[in-house]
């Protein structure tokens, strides 16, 4: 009986410590992600308080039905 809930004990932890490596690749991977993304929105705003984002309406180039 004692062999057999420490096989169990045993069992649960292996099972524990695999989903606990597979979280934390999913924590590694979201974070890095969100590295990215806020590298995004920082690059996009710069953008937006620098007044690069519309160019001048004579250095548009002319759509091509024109």
């Amino acid at each position: 009986m004692m062999q057999q809930r420490l096989t169990e004990l045993e069992r649960k932890t292996a099972y524990q410590d695999k989903l606990l490596q597979e979280l934390n690749e999913v924590v590694f991977g979201l974070s890095k992600r969100l590295d990215q993304l806020e590298s995004r929105q920082k690059a996009m705003n710069n953008q937006l308080t620098s007044g690069n984002l519309v160019q001048r309406q004579e250095d548009e180039t002319p759509p091509p039905h024109y």
